[in-house]
């Protein structure tokens, strides 16, 4: 799953969390806090929930579009080169974010 391009589409901010999942319970809105100054990286009004991309491949590939490809060469820096002849990996070329989103909101709100 490329960050780049693809599951940086996860990105989401503060404003829509609270309107989706605000005061719903106790965990919805230590999870909005966390989102909004997770300690680390500060306080941010939008950022991507990477996390959530693999757990909804799991739960529903069919928001998921990919492509089988030869399994790219990882550099030493991260970045990746296709090449040919090598076992065969699906990458995930786009993702239906707002089903992503709705079932995350759905099960959060339950």
């Amino acid at each position: 799953m490329p960050c780049k391009d693809v599951i940086s589409k996860l990105r989401i901010d503060i404003n829509t969390l609270k309107e989706s999942i605000g005061n719903k319970s106790e965990l919805c809105n230590y999870l909005i806090d966390r989102f909004y100054n997770d300690g680390y990286h500060g306080i941010q009004e939008e950022r991507v929930i990477w996390d959530i991309s693999v757990i909804a491949y799991m739960i529903n590939k069919n928001w998921f579009k990919k492509e089988i490809i030869s399994c790219p060469n990882v550099n030493d820096d991260t970045s990746y080169e296709l090449i040919k002849d090598r076992h065969k990996i699906a990458m995930i070329t786009d993702i239906d974010r707002d089903k992503i989103y709705e079932d995350l909101f759905k099960k959060l709100g339950e």
